[in-house]
């Protein structure tokens, strides 16, 4: 009597085509899920920028206190002090607030329209208020503090998901300060989006 004997087992061949198929798949799913992830980050920098938004307009409407013999007591908005130096932005903020000493802990850095876009929104109560509902995580500091006649402030400013200082972007800068007729009808807020790179097709922006 014949018995039939049968093979058990992958046969090297079979092996590799499992392997090239889970390989498939995994890249599959690790792409699906990198997309997922970038479109949640998008639209934690769109809810971002909505809040900023939200936060300038509430600034607006409650008539900020800029010293009124200062050039920039025409202007609705915070200051746009991109790339200015630390003695820059201190002598803006005197002549804006009509303090009598404004004083960078780090004298050495180059500071963001950004940095005192926050500084000065966080002065108005409901602006205040809208800048505590943004993720914690998108903000930063870089261990600076700004004081005002006496009073100590951190230097805070606020960064997309792929760690990007928003652009504020109210004004041309300028030294001495700008003509108001410069000023924007309202600020622009930018993320560089997930390519870091300002000024491509993936900018994320209120305008």
């Amino acid at each position: 009597m014949k018995t039939c004997k049968y093979k058990t087992g992958f046969t090297l061949v079979e092996m590799v085509v499992v392997i090239a198929i889970v390989a498939v798949l995994a890249t599959m799913v690790v792409g699906i899920a990198a997309h997922i992830d970038s479109k949640k980050d998008q639209k934690r920098a769109r809810r971002t920028i909505v809040l900023l938004s939200t936060a300038l307009g509430q600034f607006h409407d409650y008539g900020f206190n800029y010293d009124k013999d200062s050039d920039y007591a025409a202007f609705g908005f915070p200051l746009d002090c991109n790339d200015f130096v630390a003695g820059w932005v201190e002598d803006a903020l005197e002549a804006a607030l009509g303090a009598e000493n404004v004083l960078i802990s780090d004298p050495n850095a180059s500071y963001s329209g950004n940095e005192v876009m926050y500084l000065l929104l966080s002065m108005v109560p409901a602006s205040r208020e809208t800048l505590g509902k943004i993720d914690r995580k998108l903000i930063a500091s870089r261990d600076a503090t700004i004081t005002i006649d006496g009073r100590v402030y951190p230097l805070l400013r606020v960064i997309d998901p792929w760690g990007e200082t928003l652009l504020y972007d109210y004004y041309e800068e300028s030294i001495p300060p700008p003509d108001s007729d410069e000023a924007r009808t309202f600020p622009v807020i930018t993320s560089a989006g997930p390519d870091r790179l300002f000024g491509t097709d993936d900018d994320i922006t209120n305008r």
